[in-house]
């Protein structure tokens, strides 16, 4: 169903994205160094996730019809998710 987005919802998927820019900057300052990625892979992994994550929830926020904007989610749990309530 088509809405039209807040200017609240604009602005918390502004905050979102700028989160999850934060996380990708944070994250490839820490992939550069082998020592961190070989001591802390696995976190790195989920610092990515959490930024992809951040990403798909924003689009949906500001979406006009957030129920097509989750089933473009490529992320299957959190799809399955929010397909609940969409």
């Amino acid at each position: 169903m088509d809405r039209m987005p807040t200017e609240l919802d604009l602005l918390l998927a502004a905050e979102l994205d700028h989160a999850r820019d934060m996380l990708v900057m944070m994250g490839d300052e820490l992939a550069s160094d082998f020592a961190v990625i070989s001591r802390h892979g696995l976190c790195l992994q989920a610092v990515d996730i959490v930024g992809q994550m951040l990403g798909h929830i924003a689009a949906v926020v500001r979406a006009a019809d957030q129920g097509e904007a989750v089933e473009a989610i490529g992320m299957c749990e959190l799809k399955a998710k929010l397909a609940k309530a969409a």
